[in-house]
């Protein structure tokens, strides 16, 4: 009897290793489709915004809080990244201060740069399928 109930016990560990394993890559997944989201909404209000404003950059508290929701979303799946949002979320606190020193303009990414990392990681997700 002792054989069989260790037999039962291994089997439900595996299956709880197994059901915690298929949970966290879930979440991941999840978490990657919330984050992409995130950043491509912040990506189209921004460029709804440029032209619409005539390309006025002035600070915009909507566009740094939907930044700054990105990168909350995007710290979970790539660090990087997450911060390059993070200074996309300060740059439109105070456009002005930025424009005016080329070196931090190099801590902002452009927006194709963001569109195409929201297509690769899509293209990512859609291979995992």
């Amino acid at each position: 009897m002792s054989g069989i109930g260790t037999f039962l016990s291994g089997i439900r560990t595996a299956i709880a290793v197994t059901d915690k394993v298929l949970s966290k890559k879930g979440t991941r997944i999840d978490n990657k489709i919330i984050a992409v989201s995130a950043m491509q909404r912040a990506i189209n209000a921004t460029e709804i915004y440029l032209t619409t404003s005539n390309r006025n950059y002035s600070p915009n508290e909507n566009l740094s809080n939907l930044w700054l929701e990105a990168f909350t979303a995007m710290i979970k799946i790539d660090k990087s990244l997450a911060i390059r949002l993070r200074e996309k979320s300060k740059f439109w606190s105070n456009p002005q201060r930025w424009l005016q020193e080329e070196s931090a303009m190099e801590l902002v990414p452009d927006l194709q740069e963001l569109n195409e990392k929201c297509e690769m990681i899509l293209v990512e997700l859609e291979r995992r399928k």
